[in-house]
C-alpha cells in the first residue's frame, strides 16, 4: 500500500457515515486527524501520546503503516479535539513530519472567517 492510499483510506475511514454497530464502537468526540510520516526508529509511542496530551487532547485511534522497505513509518491519529493547531505546533517544535491534518472547523478558522467578511465589508465600503 502507497502513502497516498494510506492516507486516502484513513480519510474515508474517518470522514464515513457511522452505522449503529460502530457508533457504539467510537467516541463521539472524534473530531480531527493527523497522519505522521517518520523513520521507523523514530517512532515511540509514548513521545507522541506526551505531545498529544499535554495539548489538552487524547489519542482516540491509531493505526501505522511501514513504508519505504520498512524504514519509514506512517502514524495516523485520530483526536478527540476540532482545534488541531496548538497539537501541530508541538509536533513542528519536535521535528515529526506532519504529512496530512485534518480538523473540523475550530476557534481558528472561524476567527479567519470572521475576519474575511469583516475585509470584505470593508472593501465593498
Amino acid at each position: 500500500m502507497s502513502t497516498k492510499e494510506f492516507i486516502k483510506k484513513q480519510v474515508e475511514n474517518f470522514s464515513k457515515p457511522l452505522t449503529p454497530e460502530q457508533f457504539s464502537e467510537l467516541s463521539e468526540a472524534e473530531n480531527s486527524l493527523i497522519i505522521l510520516e517518520m523513520p521507523i526508529k523514530d517512532y515511540t509511542l509514548t513521545e507522541i501520546a506526551r505531545i498529544v496530551e499535554s495539548n489538552n487532547a487524547h489519542v482516540i485511534s491509531l493505526s501505522t503503516l511501514p513504508i519505504s522497505g520498512g524504514s519509514e513509518l506512517l502514524v495516523s491519529l485520530k483526536l478527540d479535539i476540532s482545534d488541531l493547531t496548538t497539537i501541530l505546533r508541538s509536533f513542528e517544535r519536535f521535528n515529526y513530519n506532519v504529512t496530512y491534518f485534518f480538523m473540523k472547523e475550530g476557534e481558528v478558522t472561524d476567527k479567519q472567517k470572521e475576519r474575511l467578511d469583516e475585509l470584505m465589508y470593508y472593501l465593498d465600503m
